[in-house]
């Protein structure tokens, strides 16, 4: 007998016209296998928009938070040198811009503010290019933000008169007063870490009257370049490449961080969710779709051996399910890829965007042809058993074929007991042991995981994060606590007396708190010097050395020099309680009343993790028991505490420092003696539950003033921009989690209407012989809640497993504590019952429709 000749899979031939005319006879199972491959390509899609989009959006803040997006920078260049690095081949762009000095107007205080000069490539480059009006030409004209014109209180309208004060020179008290007329502004980003204000090249050129260089120390004349290169690998040795070929290997520059390996790691950890929730889509749509097929060709078996009769080979066999499978994924694949990034468009503005980043959604041609090649490959994978099934079996098995998953030849037990549509039910499940433990295995597998993702996902404990960045509900500044350039003011007036009288006044205040700074040089005693010179042939110092050289280097000539800057606290209430708590006391112990008396200190330790002292290594500043000698007094060291945020951020008098001061705390009434004429540096409040927002809108009312500023942050604030920050990896945590429960119902419904729909025949031949609807309808649901109890059973007993022996550990330490719940098992329970009884209700309903000779007959042809 000659063999059927297959043209081609998509051709005229009879294979493929034979897959149109099942795929036609088929529509009700199509629908079930075109709806499992939409919602895979669906999901592929989804998560590849996110992941690509969540990458270039997380570059973006990356770029924002630097201040600019340009590979390479240059803090000090000449004219000479800018031209050979513009002209070096290796260069795609380059700016420049000149810094003159920073605005201090009194409504700016808090905000840095640059006045600059600078080219359309550095302003561009620099998120600082106008989207209204120009960049200044003339040498009156002047470019702002809105953040600045609102602090200013200045319309955002071009030609507008704006004056800044400003100083030449640093160390001068004279402030020059400059007026401009408003050409230009953009919308303003507070998370850059300085605003910008734009002058004409004229303005720039006349102020610093020819010279390129600033003078030691200063800032005002500092002629800065940006450098943007053809490539963003190698930017090291491109670099290198570019100074050599010019000459100018002793010019200084900085690579861009956001080009660092660890910010591409950031990148990738924070998509590291959504690759895991492709592997799980992977998985799931291979489970769904390997097991509609499976059923498919269970049921049409006996139809593939009467093909092999004819002729047909093993070979067409499998080109005949192939192409069965393509003809579904022509409907389902554009229809998930189109859904999927609607779905995407949607979702990341919610997950990614921000009220001062608004998140673009990526277009990138990798989305939509990697969705479609992960669906196709997806359904391919699960094609491969099933077309194997079909293409091994002979005719004659083919007919005596039974849907037992066994090799047709099992002798049928007989029963001693009598029949129950309990124990068919049952029965039928071992009929096919491999689909049974298949549709068992997807569920519980996706109930597992969604236990794991949700025990994970709510385990982050805000409070113990909140501890680490504020002490109390709210933290009041003096203007200049964070003043980097000019350094903060001990004498600053933001805080006075009645001020702060007025707040702990406020009605709700439970508790406050007051923090007084003063730096000095101090030449440090005996055993102080050794503790840092041992501190400095550690391993740990080693360890650090490579990561803050600068640092590292200041503590040596500290060694050398026996002198060191050192900031003095003053503090009680809130702050004095917080950092005497024993998880903050490395070492000593802290008396109250003898502290009160003003003979000790506490020495805080410049260095991080308690752990790393563990091994004997010195702590960098006094020992408990030490004297040291501060202004002519002596003080004994009662204790070293850990060096908490709150307490030790903010600027030193002399701005931004060498980052190595040593701390000593006194209390508040014995630093008053010490320097009086020193103001309050930060007020903590606590304040009643219920009286937070009103303390939340007189602070708001005060910060609002731009004639007297009032930096404040207060927990609420605090942990919103956190959950706006974690959004994405919040979301899409519970994404994957929503998915994986998701999938694990959508393969137990696929799998209960394909195995039914698929017996159309076993039914009717049922029916004929006596049994009735009602008695078949009860056995269905009975498989179901088989199917559904077994799945339960065994996803409670490896969730409470899992959960301790892998996710425990896993989150256990940080800013998370581990809570056991079987919450979202608890939750799926009565769905998966609702649909264990409701599915075979539907489906035997929409099968009754049609006759028991009409049934018996389709299932012949």
């Amino acid at each position: 007998m000659s063999q059927i000749k297959t043209k081609h899979l998509w051709g005229s031939g009879p294979i493929p016209v034979l897959a149109k005319r099942l795929s036609a006879h088929h529509k009700g199972r199509n629908f079930v296998s075109v709806l499992a491959i939409v919602l895979t390509t669906l999901m592929f899609t989804a998560l590849f928009v996110l992941s690509r989009s969540m990458s270039r959006n997380l570059e973006e803040m990356a770029f924002r938070r630097t201040g600019y997006d340009s590979q390479v920078s240059f803090k000090s260049v000449t004219d000479k040198q800018m031209d050979l690095l513009k002209s070096h081949p290796n260069t795609k762009d380059a700016g420049e811009s000149i810094l003159l000095g920073i605005a201090e107007n009194p409504a700016l205080a808090g905000r840095q503010t640059e006045i600059r000069w600078a080219d359309d490539s550095y302003a561009e480059h620099s998120f600082a290019k106008p989207s209204a009006g120009t960049m200044p030409k003339a040498a009156d004209e002047i470019a702002l933000d809105t953040f600045i014109l609102d602090r200013l209180g200045i319309p955002h309208e071009t030609g507008q008169t704006v004056t800044l004060e400003w100083r030449k020179d640093l160390t001068d008290d004279k402030v020059v007063s400059s007026s401009f007329r408003l050409c230009g502004y953009w919308e303003g980003n507070q998370s850059l870490y300085a605003s910008m204000a734009w002058v004409s090249k004229a303005f720039a050129d006349e102020m610093i009257s020819g010279a390129e260089l600033p003078a030691s120390g200063q800032l005002f004349g500092m002629h800065m370049a940006q450098l943007n290169l053809y490539r963003e690998n190698n930017i090291e040795e491109d670099v290198k490449t570019i100074l050599s070929d010019t000459g100018l290997q002793d010019l200084k520059y900085n690579v861009n961080l956001a080009y660092s390996p660890e910010m591409k790691a950031t990148a990738l950890q924070e998509n590291v969710p959504m690759y895991f929730g492709m592997a799980l889509i992977f998985l799931a749509g291979y489970l769904i779709i390997y097991n509609i097929f499976q059923i498919s060709v269970a049921s049409d078996i006996r139809f593939y051996g009467k093909l092999k009769t004819l002729g047909t080979d093993k070979k067409q066999l499998k080109a005949l399910i192939y192409s069965q499978a393509n003809r579904l994924c022509l409907i389902g694949i554009p229809i998930g890829l189109t859904l999927g990034y609607l779905l995407g468009m949607v979702l990341v503005p919610v997950l990614i965007g921000s009220e001062n980043h608004p998140a673009a959604v990526s277009a990138d041609p990798v989305i939509f042809i990697g969705s479609a090649v992960f669906a196709w490959i997806t359904v391919f994978l699960s094609c491969l058993r099933p077309a194997r099934l079909a293409g091994k079996i002979s005719p004659m098995e083919a007919l005596r074929y039974n849907d037992s998953g066994s090799a047709m030849r099992k002798k049928e037990k007989m029963r001693r007991k009598g029949a129950s549509l309990y124990r068919m039910a049952w029965a039928n499940l071992g009929r096919n042991k491999k689909r049974t433990v298949t549709v068992i295995c997807s569920l519980t597998l996706g109930l597992v995981l969604l236990s794991c993702f949700y025990v994970k996902n709510t385990s982050f404990d805000m409070e113990k994060y909140l501890s680490e960045l504020t002490i109390s509900d709210f933290e009041l500044s003096d203007a200049s606590d964070e003043d980097y350039i000019r350094g903060y003011n001990p004498k600053g007036d933001t805080l006075s007396e009645n001020f702060v009288s007025k707040m702990e006044s406020l009605e709700g205040i439970e508790k406050t708190g007051r923090l007084y700074t003063h730096q000095l040089t101090w030449k440090m005693d005996e055993g102080t010097a050794e503790n840092l010179r041992r501190f400095t042939q550690s391993d740990v110092f080693q360890i650090a050395e490579r990561y803050t050289p600068d640092v590292a280097q200041a503590m040596k000539e500290a060694v050398k020099s026996r002198k060191t800057d050192v900031v003095m606290y003053g503090i009680s209430g809130i702050p004095l309680e917080t950092i005497v708590q024993d998880g903050f006391i490395y070492a000593g112990t802290y008396h109250a009343e003898a502290f009160e008396t003003g003979r000790y200190v506490l020495a805080v330790c410049p260095a991080a993790e308690r752990e790393i002292f563990e091994d004997g290594t010195p702590f960098p500043t006094a020992s408990v028991g030490d004297t040291i000698t501060i202004e002519g007094k002596a003080y004994t060291v009662m204790a070293v505490v850990y060096p908490i945020e709150p307490i030790e951020e903010g600027a030193l008098e002399t701005g931004a420092g060498t980052g190595f001061e040593l701390g000593f705390i006194l209390p508040e009434d014995t630093f008053r003696e010490l320097w009086p004429d020193n103001t309050l540096r930060k007020l903590f409040i606590d304040a009643a539950d219920e009286q937070i927002a009103s303390v939340q809108n007189v602070l708001d009312e005060s910060a609002a003033d731009p004639n007297r500023p009032l930096p404040f942050i207060s927990r609420q604030t605090i942990a919103e921009q956190f959950e706006k920050e974690t959004r994405s990896s919040a979301v899409m945590g519970n994404a994957v989690t929503a998915v994986t429960g998701l999938v694990g119902i959508l393969n137990f419904i696929n799998s209960m209407v394909t195995a039914i729909v698929s017996r159309k025949k076993e039914f009717a031949m049922m029916q004929s012989i006596g049994m009735t609807r009602r008695q078949l309808r009860m056995m269905l649901i009975f498989e179901g809640l088989h199917y559904v109890g077994l799945t339960l059973a065994l996803s409670y007993i490896i969730s409470a497993a899992a959960l301790e022996a892998v996710v425990k550990p896993m989150i256990e330490g940080g800013y998370t504590t581990f809570r056991f719940t079987l919450t979202p098992l608890a939750a799926c329970t009565p769905v998966l019952l609702i649909f264990a009884v409701l599915i075979p209700y539907v489906c035997f309903r929409n099968i009754e429709r049609k006759s028991i000779v009409e049934r018996l007959h389709e299932a012949e042809l």
